[in-house]
């Protein structure tokens, strides 16, 4: 069987996605849906994860969902027939999805809900924010990366004399996850300009901490160079790029969901706990807080939302009050689009095991009381920009169910 495989592999190329002004167009690339025997998966997985650039590739129970290069195509579907598992393509040509991104129809000449923007936008619309709201917001610097950017985030913290409880949000850790900054810039705007005497409680509540993007660096190179990009964009010795910034946090680092390996294109964890320093300025910054009640963190696109720790069914100490608001959180969303979401739980319950995120070191660290990761809607990491709206409207709802209901068990 073996021998049958090196055969094929010897007459398959490794496929680079064809570039189109600078930007990987990945034409004729298919999303495949894989079913079958979980050991005939893993073997598969291994196999093409050890020999082959995967620019997606994600393993829930017994499916696997994986963007193949076209000339990839004949070995997965050899492979998986030796194996007893089935293959059905879902997309068949992803680069029709990035031109439909691309094309950006509804893009104004300012900011708004109806497009994606690249950084150097974000961070306008958080400056202008800021000198709009002078008396409640104001930018800060939540770290620094390695092409040289800020890390931006806004401030948000209506005058008063009592000190209030911080909440900080992030986003855009994965670069691909497009949905996440364009979100939490809907969030921001609704703290900050909503008639909704809950929404303008909730602001007042708190003295937020939002950042929309994490990893600027990466969501550029997303944004401008290839459309599939997750990690940071440091340089290794092995003269691959960039580390999975939520691999690289010193809380059971590189145990598990995390590869050893520079080139791994999707997990690599970096070289060693917070390597990057993008995570390592970020964990600065975060120190610094006092008063850190709740940590956010947004991704995309399983549909779900994770408690810690993300790779253990072992519950932490408060987990039953975490669940509690956590799923009013999400009652409070599904009265906005009827969408359903999986959980509260963890993600080596509903997910898959995975080391040295972000949230988890919150929590350990910090011991954060209300940690929580949100997974939003999407398929393949797109959402109609048409419909940004319709997630922030969500979320804007998930934050006023999760303070509300920390609220009732007395957590600020």
């Amino acid at each position: 069987m073996i021998v049958s495989y090196l055969i094929i592999t010897l007459c398959v190329q490794v496929s680079i996605a064809a570039v189109t002004d600078g930007y990987k167009s990945y034409k004729d690339y298919k999303i495949y849906e894989i079913e079958g025997d979980m050991f005939g998966m893993q073997k598969l997985m291994g196999y093409l994860q050890k020999n082959y650039e995967l620019p997606y590739h994600s393993r829930r129970g017994d499916k696997c969902l994986m963007l193949v290069a076209p000339d990839l195509v004949p070995l997965v579907d050899n492979m998986a027939k030796a194996g007893g598992l089935t293959t059905k393509t879902i997309v068949d040509d992803y680069s029709e999805i990035i031109k439909i991104e691309k094309a950006n129809p509804l893009r104004s000449d300012g900011f708004s809900w109806t497009a994606y923007y690249d950084v150097d936008d974000i961070y306008g619309y958080l400056n202008n924010m800021s000198k709009t709201h002078p008396d409640s917001a104001q930018v800060v610097v939540g770290g620094q990366t390695y092409e040289g950017r800020q890390i931006l985030g806004l401030r948000i913290n209506t005058p008063t004399r009592n000190i209030k409880p911080v909440m900080f949000i992030e986003s855009g850790i994965h670069a691909r996850e497009w949905i996440t900054p364009a979100t939490t810039t809907y969030f921001i705007n609704q703290l900050l300009t909503s008639e909704d005497p809950q929404i303008q409680n909730l602001r007042n509540s708190f003295d937020w901490h939002i950042f929309p993007t994490v990893n600027p660096d990466g969501y550029h190179y997303s944004y401008t160079r290839d459309r599939m990009w997750r990690k940071t964009r440091s340089k290794s010795s092995w003269r691959c790029y960039g580390a999975d910034p939520n691999r690289n946090w010193n809380y059971n680092w590189l145990k598990h969901g995390a590869s050893s390996n520079p080139c791994d294109y999707q997990t690599y964890g970096g070289s060693k706990p917070f390597s990057e320093i993008e995570t390592r300025s970020l964990s600065k910054y975060i120190t610094g807080l006092d008063n850190l009640v709740g940590y956010v963190a947004f991704h995309a696109d399983a549909q779900m939302l994770l408690l810690p720790y993300s790779d253990s069914t072992q519950h932490t100490g408060n987990y039953d009050d975490l669940k509690q608001i956590g799923q009013t959180s999400l009652d409070y969303g599904f009265e906005v689009n009827n969408e359903q979401y999986k959980g509260p739980a963890t993600a080596a319950e509903i997910l898959y095991k995975a080391s040295g995120g972000s949230m988890d070191w919150v929590r350990y660290t910090k011991n954060t009381p209300l940690a929580f990761t949100y997974e939003l809607r999407g398929r393949y990491f797109y959402w109609p920009p048409s419909r940004i709206h319709e997630q922030g409207d969500e979320v804007t709802q998930m934050m006023l169910g999760l303070a509300t209901e920390a609220a009732k068990l007395g957590y600020y």
